[in-house]
């Protein structure tokens, strides 16, 4: 089976688990969370941590 790899993170598309799900090759380190913590609210911080691999307000500290 070919697993699909995401190097540089971000959010995956496809099936749901119960109908059969995404196989993906994932390394140590890495964190995954639940369908149901992403949703509008939460998908621009959690790509603004992916890229940036920290909290917006801790980035913006380091800046002053």
């Amino acid at each position: 089976m070919k697993y699909k790899k995401y190097p540089m993170g971000g959010f995956l598309k496809g099936a749901r688990h119960s109908e059969g799900g995404i196989p993906i090759n994932a390394e140590g380190g890495e964190f995954i969370i639940k369908r149901d913590s992403v949703n509008g609210s939460t998908l621009d911080m959690l790509e603004y941590i992916n890229e940036h691999g920290d909290m917006p307000m801790s980035d913006a500290r380091k800046r002053r």
